[in-house]
């Protein structure tokens, strides 16, 4: 890792981004998920900023996709063509369609993007619940943004501020859930997080496994690394946050069947609160 650091002072940079943000690593494998996962959340909190000021801000730029050796950097792609999870991220924030929180006057507001030809027509709900999955406010709304354009929806008070904001967040959905966006009222590292806990289960498919979790707690940015366990294998999503009882499925595509305790563990699954 040393040798392969080329910024000046770039593991001391990675350090201050994480104790700013998230708490702190107890090993390796927890450094190597936290530092991936601020990546992730900086480069899609950016570009979710940007578009949500559309037409002020019409683009954005992204540095960098991939890597031509294997390097600590920005890429969201390794050296060995492999994704990274602001790949994922990144996906996820240039949708065509994109519902988001951001903060307007003080206090988080609904965003709603829309970068196709058509009009966006749908019911959204917004709410106010605790880390348990109790809600404590909630609102509908009616999302209409015009073709190439975006609409920005105040929120009322009893969304805007929590009770306690170390124990709550806002959900807000569009489309029966299609469309989804979250707001967490503290960083991570001051968050009260339940220690993970989940239901999983392993499947063959036709090319590879299915892997399903069902979260007992919340499951802040759950991510499988099959790669760990790989070095070829693929996974369709990540960086998945799941209330108590929702889940979630990963397929997994890899040359051979991969062990199936390992795939639902850590490292491999991982998540923020199993820190």
């Amino acid at each position: 890792m040393t040798h392969h650091q080329k910024a000046i002072d770039g593991d001391l940079k990675l350090r201050r981004g994480l104790d700013a943000h998230l708490p702190a690593p107890a090993d390796f494998d927890d450094w190597h998920y936290l530092t991936q996962l601020n990546q992730a959340r900086a480069i899609q909190l950016g570009v979710e900023h940007f578009r949500s000021h559309r037409p002020v801000c019409m683009g954005t730029i992204v540095w960098q996709l991939n890597d031509c050796w294997p390097v600590t950097s920005w890429s969201a792609v390794d050296g060995d063509g492999r994704r990274k999870p602001l790949w994922y991220a990144l996906r996820r924030a240039y949708a065509d369609r994109l519902l988001t929180v951001q903060p307007r006057d003080g206090g988080p507001a609904l965003v709603a993007v829309n970068e196709t030809a058509e009009a966006w027509r749908a019911a959204a709900t917004v709410t106010r619940l605790t880390l348990t999955g109790e809600p404590r406010a909630k609102t509908s709304v009616a999302v209409e943004v015009p073709a190439y354009s975006s609409v920005v929806l105040a929120l009322p008070a009893d969304l805007a501020g929590p009770e306690d904001a170390r124990r709550e967040l806002l959900v807000a959905e569009a489309g029966d859930g299609a469309e989804r966006a979250l707001w967490f009222f503290a960083e991570d590292r001051e968050v009260d997080w339940p220690a993970a806990q989940w239901d999983a289960t392993v499947e063959p498919t036709g090319q590879g496994q299915r892997v399903r979790v069902t979260a007992r707690t919340v499951l802040r940015d759950l991510t499988l690394f099959p790669d760990r366990l790989d070095p070829s294998a693929e996974v369709d999503q990540a960086l998945v946050t799941l209330l108590p009882g929702e889940s979630a499925t990963f397929t997994v595509l890899a040359a051979a069947p991969l062990d199936p305790t390992a795939l639902t563990a850590r490292p491999v699954l991982r998540c923020v609160n199993d820190i």
